[in-house]
């Protein structure tokens, strides 16, 4: 599978019924089974639960992982149990956009700490999760890949936060300054490559 194809999996999980999770919440997932593996994707922000989520940036303690975004980690909580049952342990590669990113992350170091990686994951236009580079360094060993395309804010926020990986730049900004434009996950598919194959 390529990026695009996964993205395409993100921009799935807004509109169909969430296979974990509540769709009024910032809390939900759909599981795909590819031909190429195990998918799960996280829902981005389209409701008012979700944007007080995003902008819940106190931090919590979270043993092995440090300091994350209070937020994203409540929200990925209270789903995680039904999240990782759906795993069952297999490969899986996690995805989302936006909020959906943040999630993916979250499910990613839950996973990492406790000693079963993911396959891979992939964020499309994802905020940061962490003030501090602990989570990049959890992670080193997981294949994580964050697009960013143009000049889109919501990937270098908060501010003086560090990405969880190198974040790989795709398309042309809509505007010549930091936007929210460029945000929109059909502008995303737009700019991917759909011949880029993944380790999925």
């Amino acid at each position: 599978m390529s990026a695009y194809d996964l993205a395409l999996i993100a921009q799935e999980a807004y509109t169909s019924p969430p296979d974990i999770g509540r769709v009024d919440s910032a809390s939900r997932a759909i599981v795909r089974q590819t031909a190429a593996g195990l998918v799960v994707a996280f829902r981005g922000s389209d409701d008012e639960e979700s944007w007080l989520t995003d902008f819940d940036i106190e931090l919590v303690d979270v043993p092995g992982a440090g300091r994350l975004h209070r937020g994203f980690w409540q929200a990925w909580k209270v789903i995680a149990v039904d999240v990782l049952a759906a795993i069952d342990g297999k490969p899986v590669t996690l995805v989302g956009h936006s909020l959906g990113g943040a999630l993916a992350l979250m499910a990613a170091i839950e996973m990492t700490v406790s000693g079963n990686h993911p396959a891979g994951v992939y964020g499309f236009e994802a905020p940061c999760v962490s003030p501090d580079a602990t989570v990049t360094q959890l992670l080193a060993d997981v294949p994580v890949k964050l697009y960013w395309k143009g000049l889109d804010i919501v990937p270098i926020l908060p501010p003086d936060w560090p990405p969880a990986a190198p974040l790989i730049r795709i398309g042309k900004p809509d505007l010549p300054v930091v936007n929210t434009l460029d945000h929109a996950l059909v502008g995303v598919i737009e700019a991917l490559p759909t011949t880029e194959t993944t380790t999925v």
